[in-house]
C-alpha cells in the first residue's frame, strides 16, 4: 500500500499538476478525443438501435420469464419441425413448458395505411414468457370482431395511437385480399412494450400464423422452461440434435445486417483512429515542451517504467475526460443519425425504431475515450522514456531541431495495405471469416495514414524549397516550421486524409452500387416482370402464397413464368442462402454466370445436385465433384457439388453465399418458399405495359420493369449506404476541426519565437503569409493523398462486394464525390486558418519577451 500511495502522490505532483498548469493543451487534447469518441457512440446506437427490434425473436419475447428460457432455434430460418416440439413436450418431464411460436416482422396494410409489426402466432403458454394478459379467459369468452380471414389481436394503446378500429382488413404482401383482418384489442401493453415497440399483432395459433407466413408443418422457434431446480440442457441438446441449436434466447438478424454491421463497424474504428491523430498532436507539444523537465525528474531517481506509467496515466485521464463530454454529443449524433438513416435502412422490414438513453453509453464513451488517450500518449511519451534524461535535459522549451518521421513508419504503412488487399481478395473468394471484412478496410486505411505521415513532411519541404526561391523570407519561415513540428504537421494531414478518405470512398461506392444494381434487369431480364412481395432490400423474408401464385398465372394469360425459391442458413459468420430455380431456364441463365461447365451444372442440379457460388465454395472449401454437407429442417445432409457460378442479379439479403438448387430440390428439401415470379414478354415495353395488370390483384406486390427497378434499385441503395456516406462526410468535418486546433495550439506553441522574429524585422503581413502558405500545403497534400486513399477504398470495398453486397461491384471513378471532398477540404481549412491569420496582428512583442 505505501508504494501505492507513493506512486499516486508523485503522479498528482509531477503529472496531474502538469495537466492542470498547461491547461489550454489539456483541453486541446480532451476535445481531440471527444471527437473521435463522438463519433464510435453515434455509430453504436445507430447499429444497436438499427438491430433492437429483431430482439423480438428472443431477448424481448422472454423478457418476463428472465434467463430461465432455453430458445431452440433451427439450423434453417424458421424451419424447425413440429415433430422435434412434439418430442421436447414428451420426452422431458421436467420441462416446465414448451412454447414454440411462428413469427415473423412485414409492413401491413391495415386500415387503409401501411404500419409495420411483429406478426406472431403461439399458444397461450406464450404468458409465460411475456407476461399474463388473460389469454384462455378471452379465447373462450370473447368472440372476435368480424372481418374476413384470420383474426388478429393487437394491443388497445397501439390500436389507438395508429387510429384502427376493430373489423379493419389486414392486408400482407404476398398474401391474397381478405386473409386476416383485426379481432381483438387487449390492454396489457406492458407485456409487449419491448417487442418492436409494441407494434405486435397475435394470430389465435401457431398453424394460422403458418399459413400466412410461410412453413405449415413447422415453427420459428420453440422456448424450454425448466421446472425449478431442474437441469435439462443436455436432453433438449439430444433432441434437437443437428436440426436446431439450444441456448439462451437471441435475436434473428436479417442477412442483410451482416454488411451493414461491417460498414458500421468500420466507422466506428474510424472514429477511433481520427480520436487518437488529433489528440497525438497536442500530446507531441505537450511532451516536447516538458522534455527539460521530466528529464531532470528522471536524472534525480525516478525510473523509466514510473515515467511511462505517469505519462500513460495522463493519457487516461485525458481520455477519460474527453469520452465522457463526448456522451452529450454522442447520443445526439446517435439520435441524429437514427432518424435520418436508422428508419430508412429498416423501411419496408416491418421493424419499429426509436432512439432511447442507455446508460451503458456512459461507460462506452468513457472506454472509447481512455482508449483514445492512453494510445495517442504512448507512442510520445515511449520516445521521451527511451532518449532517456541526459538528451531530454539537453534541450530547452520545445525541441530545436528537425523531427524526422523514420522509415519504418512508410514500410508499417506500405505492409498494411498489402495486407488489407491481400485479406480482402481472400475474403473475395470465401477463404476467411465474414467478420474479418471491416478489419481489411480499415487495415487498408490505416496503411493510408501511416504512408501519409511519413510522405507529408518530405513532399512538403520540397515544395517549401521552390517557394523559398521565389519568396525567400516566407519559405525559409514555413520550411523552417515544417522541418521542426513535422510530425504535429503530418499527423495534421494523416487526420484530415483519414476522415476525406472515408467521405470519399463512401460516397463513391454509393453512387457506383447504385448506377450498377439500377442497370441489373435491363442487362439480364429486360423482356420480363419481376414480382415480388418486398422492394428491393426490405430485409425480410417475403413469401408468395400458392392463392397468389394462381391469381398471378392467370394474369400472365399463358406467357412463361419462372419461380424462385428461397431458404436462408443463418450464422453468425457464414450466413447463406439457398436459392430455388428451374435448373437451364431462362430465368437461372440470367440470373447467374456459370464458371464450371454450364451443361453439368444445370444436369446435376436437376437429379438432386447443388451448384455453389465462388464464395460459397471458398467457405465450404470445396470445389465440383466433391460432396459437402449442409443443414437441412431435418438434419444435415449431403450433396454433391455439380458446378460452381456467379451471381448477376442482387438478391435482397446481399449475400453472395448462395446454394443453387432446382425448385423441387428447394421444396423438398428445405421447405422453401416462393418469394419471386418472372414473367417473360416478347419485349420490355410490352413488359411495362402489363405492368399494372398484377398491381391490381390486391395481394400488396412489388412489380418490376426496367424502369421501376432502377428507381427502386437507386432508391434502395441509396438509403441503405447514406448512412455511411453521411458519417464519412461527418467524419471529414471532424477532422477539419483538428486544424483549428493545430493552427491555434501553434501560435500558444510558438509565441517567443514569433516575438523574436517580429524584433529582428519580421512583419505581421509575412506570418500571415506563413500561417496561409502553411494552410494552402496542408489542404493540397490531404486532397492528394485522400484522393488515393478514396480511390483504394473503391478498389478494397469493390474486392469485398461478392461477399458484402452479393455482387461483383465493378471499379470505378466517381467524380463528384471527389470535387466535394476537395471543395469542402478547401473550405475547412480556410475557416481555420482565419482566426490563427488575425491573431498574427495581436501579438505584444514586448511583453512576450520580457515575460519568457
Amino acid at each position: 500500500m505505501r508504494r501505492v500511495g507513493a506512486g499516486w502522490a508523485r503522479f498528482r505532483r509531477v503529472h496531474l499538476t502538469a495537466l492542470l498548469f498547461d491547461w489550454r493543451r489539456t483541453i486541446s487534447s480532451v476535445v481531440g478525443v471527444a471527437l473521435g469518441a463522438t463519433l464510435v457512440l453515434g455509430m453504436v446506437q445507430l447499429q444497436r438501435e438499427v438491430t433492437r427490434p429483431f430482439d423480438a425473436f428472443g431477448p424481448s419475447l422472454t423478457a418476463y420469464a428472465g434467463d430461465r428460457a432455453i430458445q431452440v432455434t433451427p439450423t434453417v430460418a424458421g424451419r424447425l419441425p413440429v415433430a422435434v416440439v412434439q418430442r421436447l413436450r414428451s420426452e422431458i418431464p421436467e420441462a416446465e413448458a414448451v412454447v414454440p411460436f411462428v413469427a415473423g416482422m412485414a409492413p401491413l396494410e391495415v386500415g387503409g395505411t401501411r404500419h409495420g409489426f411483429f406478426v406472431m402466432g403461439a399458444p397461450c403458454t406464450i404468458e409465460l414468457l411475456v407476461g399474463p394478459f388473460d389469454c384462455e379467459q378471452r379465447a373462450r369468452t370473447e368472440r372476435p370482431a368480424d372481418g374476413p380471414g384470420v383474426p388478429f389481436e393487437i394491443p388497445a394503446v397501439v390500436a389507438d395511437r395508429l387510429g384502427l378500429r376493430l373489423g379493419d382488413e389486414v392486408r400482407i404482401p404476398g398474401q391474397p385480399a381478405g386473409s386476416a383482418h383485426l379481432g381483438w384489442t387487449f390492454p396489457e401493453f406492458d407485456r409487449v412494450a419491448g417487442i418492436n415497440g409494441g407494434h405486435v399483432l397475435f394470430a389465435p395459433d401457431t398453424d394460422s400464423a403458418a399459413d400466412l407466413l410461410g412453413g405449415s408443418g413447422f415453427v420459428t422457434a420453440a422456448f424450454v422452461l425448466p421446472a425449478p431446480g431442474a437441469d435439462i440442457a443436455a436432453d433438449v441438446d439430444r433432441i434437437v440434435a443437428d436440426m436446431a441449436t439450444a441456448g439462451p434466447p437471441r435475436p434473428q438478424l436479417p442477412v442483410v445486417y451482416a454488411g451493414a454491421k461491417q460498414s458500421l463497424n468500420l466507422t466506428a474504428l474510424s472514429g477511433i483512429l481520427v480520436g487518437i491523430l488529433i489528440a497525438v498532436n497536442t500530446i507531441l507539444l505537450s511532451i516536447e515542451e516538458r522534455r527539460a523537465v521530466m528529464g531532470t525528474i528522471g536524472a534525480i531517481g525516478a525510473t523509466p517504467r514510473s515515467l511511462l506509467a505517469g505519462f500513460l496515466g495522463e493519457g487516461a485521464v485525458i481520455g477519460a475526460i474527453g469520452g465522457l463530454l463526448a456522451v452529450p454529443s454522442g447520443y445526439l449524433l446517435g439520435d441524429f443519425l437514427i432518424d435520418r438513416f436508422g428508419r430508412t435502412m429498416l423501411d419496408g422490414s416491418g421493424a419499429e425504431i426509436a432512439v432511447g438513453w442507455s446508460p451503458g453509453l456512459v461507460g462506452l464513451g468513457l472506454g472509447a475515450g481512455v482508449l483514445c488517450g492512453v494510445l495517442a500518449m504512448a507512442g510520445p511519451a515511449w520516445r521521451l522514456v527511451r532518449d532517456g534524461p541526459l538528451a531530454a535535459m539537453s534541450s530547452f522549451g520545445v525541441v530545436r531541431g528537425g523531427r524526422r518521421i523514420r522509415l519504418w513508419v512508410l514500410i508499417l504503412g506500405m505492409i498494411t495495405i498489402a495486407g488489407a488487399v491481400a485479406l480482402l481478395e481472400r475474403f473475395q473468394r470465401g477463404l476467411v471469416d465474414l467478420n474479418l471484412g471491416s478489419s481489411g478496410l480499415f487495415l487498408g486505411l490505416a496503411g493510408v495514414a501511416a504512408v501519409t505521415l511519413w510522405a507529408t513532411p518530405r513532399i512538403a519541404t520540397g515544395l517549401t524549397g521552390l517557394l523559398a526561391r521565389r519568396h525567400p523570407r516566407i519559405g525559409r519561415l514555413v520550411a523552417a516550421d515544417i522541418r521542426r513540428y513535422a510530425t504535429l504537421f503530418a499527423t495534421t494531414v494523416a487526420v484530415m486524409t483519414v476522415g476525406t478518405s472515408l467521405a470519399v470512398g463512401s460516397a463513391s461506392v454509393q453512387r457506383l452500387a447504385a448506377d450498377q444494381v439500377a442497370e441489373q434487369k435491363a442487362q439480364r431480364l429486360s423482356d420480363a416482370l419481376v414480382i415480388a412481395p418486398q422492394a428491393i432490400l426490405d430485409q425480410r423474408r417475403g413469401r408468395i402464397a400458392p392463392a397468389t401464385f394462381e391469381l398471378i398465372e392467370r394474369a400472365a394469360g399463358g406467357r412463361e413464368i419462372a419461380s424462385r425459391w428461397t431458404a436462408m442458413i443463418p450464422s453468425a459468420t457464414e450466413p447463406r442462402i439457398v436459392v430455388g430455380v428451374d435448373p437451364g431456364g431462362w430465368y437461372a441463365e440470367a440470373a447467374v454466370d456459370t464458371v464450371t461447365d454450364a451443361r453439368a451444372l444445370w444436369r446435376g442440379m436437376s437429379a438432386g445436385e447443388i451448384g455453389l457460388s465462388d464464395v460459397a465454395a471458398g467457405h465450404l472449401g470445396v470445389g465440383v465433384g466433391d460432396t459437402v454437407t449442409l443443414p437441412t429442417p431435418q438434419g444435415h445432409k449431403e450433396f454433391r457439388v455439380a458446378g460452381l457460378f456467379r451471381p448477376r442479379v442482387i438478391n435482397d439479403s446481399t449475400l453472395g453465399d448462395i446454394v443453387l438448387v432446382s425448385a423441387a430440390t428447394a421444396e423438398r428439401a428445405w421447405a422453401a418458399v416462393r418469394d419471386q415470379v418472372i414473367v417473360r414478354y416478347d419485349s420490355a415495353d410490352d413488359a411495362a405495359a402489363h405492368r399494372e395488370d398484377y398491381l391490381a390483384l390486391g395481394a400488396g406486390l412489388s412489380v418490376y420493369d426496367d424502369d421501376t427497378w432502377r428507381t427502386t434499385g437507386e432508391r434502395a441503395i441509396t438509403r441503405f449506404f447514406e448512412p455511411f456516406t453521411i458519417s464519412g462526410y461527418v467524419m471529414m468535418i471532424t477532422a477539419g476541426i483538428s486544424v483549428l486546433n493545430v493552427f491555434v495550439l501553434a501560435l500558444v506553441q510558438r509565441r517567443r519565437e514569433r516575438a523574436v522574429l517580429r524584433a529582428i524585422g519580421s512583419t505581421v503581413g509575412t506570418e500571415r503569409a506563413v500561417v496561409l502558405t502553411q494552410a494552402a500545403l496542408l489542404a493540397g497534400l490531404t486532397i492528394a493523398f485522400a484522393t488515393a486513399g478514396g480511390l483504394g477504398l473503391i478498389h478494397l470495398q469493390a474486392t469485398a462486394s461478392p461477399v458484402f453486397y452479393g455482387f461483383q461491384l465493378a471499379w470505378g471513378v466517381v467524380a463528384g464525390p471527389l470535387l466535394v471532398t476537395a471543395g469542402a477540404v478547401l473550405a475547412l481549412v480556410a475557416l481555420a486558418s482565419l482566426y490563427p491569420a488575425y491573431r498574427a496582428g495581436r501579438l505584444e512583442t514586448v511583453e512576450v519577451l520580457r515575460s519568457e
